[in-house]
């Protein structure tokens, strides 16, 4: 076979398993609407079902052989999860080309994040029974998936979407990981660096993590949206990793504005053992937690709460969609007022090979895959300074 005559590898067909993939043309199918996010991975657009005319929220990945693997994990994973109302529902893939299409339920009110920075526009913020009831939301979805021995590992404001009527389901499951046995652990440090638990970045750590870390992250989550910003913020995220470790667990600035069952809902799940701290389905008995739930019931405080909100959202969504989509992921930005420095924010993913030293950046969270031995032997001080540099090398 001549060179001419020799397969184009960017036209190569990827490989995934028949029962995931749609036999038919999207082309077909759908007609975009609009972008409304992005990175350097691809785009997420809303686009119309032309027969059945709904709007779904689809992911364009723009996909090469060595990510095959891990984009067939995240379809396997996001197959298991269509009968839960508290998680983003999926509704099947496409490929047309090279380009991995995969089809979501569209969440019309953005993420917990975008709210946050929206009420922040307005000089106001979560109320802690809006925060329990997104909370007892989350809960649910988390029951579920640990029910299905699922970890979702990256759980965060901007990982939580909303409806109009006001209902909260977990989304991006981009990094979660899948326990093939009840007592199985995972030892990959992935996550977003503010709301990573303990045991997934601690270098003595040697006996992996499992679902308690979401538990982590979930009480994080939960000052971040009290707070506005989760805990240790103010620190550069390459940093903040060596310091979780070793820090005793966060608690809210102010005590005295929130009620002992918060208090105890946040202590509960920042127990820095994780053996000791509660299940998402033990969870859903906690005082706080069960205020949520029968707030969710009988109120449409949320509900009316992201109604008012939406011009908002939707004023933030054009000044997104008219921006120019870079490597760097603005998918936690509601404007670029809202950070005033250059540190690493939540959002970015760095890969790092600290055999090579090589960075990249993308979207949706944080990997970090390094060897053992060599970070036993290196200044962690030290090193999460040259993280930190780098970063601000890739980034200029």
């Amino acid at each position: 076979m001549s060179s001419s005559e020799e397969e184009d590898p960017k036209k190569r067909r990827p490989m995934f398993r028949r029962n995931s993939i749609s036999p038919d043309d999207p082309e077909d199918v759908f007609e975009m609407v609009e972008v409304i996010g992005g990175g350097a991975h691809g785009l997420i657009c809303t686009c119309k079902d032309v027969k059945q005319d709904m709007i779904y929220a689809i992911k364009f990945l723009s996909i090469d052989e060595e990510e095959e693997a891990d984009l067939q994990k995240e379809i396997d994973i996001l197959k298991e999860m269509v009968s839960c109302p508290y998680i983003v529902q999926y509704f099947g893939c496409y490929l047309k080309e090279n380009t991995l299409m995969i089809v979501m339920e569209f969440c019309d009110a953005g993420s917990v994040l975008d709210l946050m920075k929206a009420l922040k526009h307005k000089n106001q913020s979560f109320n802690e029974d809006q925060i329990a009831v997104i909370c007892a939301q989350m809960v649910q979805g988390l029951a579920y998936l640990h029910s299905h021995n699922i970890l979702h590992r990256d759980i965060k404001a901007g990982n939580v979407l909303l409806t109009s009527e006001g209902r909260a389901k977990l989304a991006d499951f981009g990094v979660s990981a899948k326990l093939v046995y009840t007592n199985e652990r995972h030892h990959s440090k992935v996550g977003s660096p503010y709301w990573m638990a303990p045991e997934v970045i601690s270098q003595k750590n040697t006996e992996g993590y499992d679902m308690m870390a979401d538990i982590w992250s979930l009480g994080i989550t939960a000052i971040e949206f009290a707070e506005g910003q989760p805990p240790l913020y103010e620190i550069a995220s390459l940093r903040v990793i060596f310091l979780i470790p070793v820090r005793e667990p966060p608690v809210l600035k102010e005590s005295n504005k929130w009620t002992p069952e918060f208090h105890k809902f946040l202590s509960s799940c920042l127990q820095k053992d994780p053996t000791k701290r509660p299940t998402a389905q033990n969870l859903l008995k906690d005082p706080f937690i069960r205020r949520g739930l029968a707030k969710e019931k009988d109120s449409t405080a949320l509900r009316d709460l992201v109604v008012s909100c939406l011009p908002l959202l939707k004023e933030a969504r054009e000044r997104k969609k008219n921006k120019k989509v870079t490597t760097s992921d603005s998918s936690d930005t509601l404007s670029t007022e809202d950070d005033n420095n250059n540190s690493l924010r939540p959002g970015t993913l760095i890969r790092v090979n600290s055999n090579s030293g090589e960075w990249s950046s993308g979207v949706g969270t944080t990997v970090i895959n390094e060897d053992r031995t060599t970070m036993e032997k290196t200044n962690l001080a030290q090193y999460a300074l040259q993280m930190d540099d780098q970063f601000q090398y890739c980034c200029r």
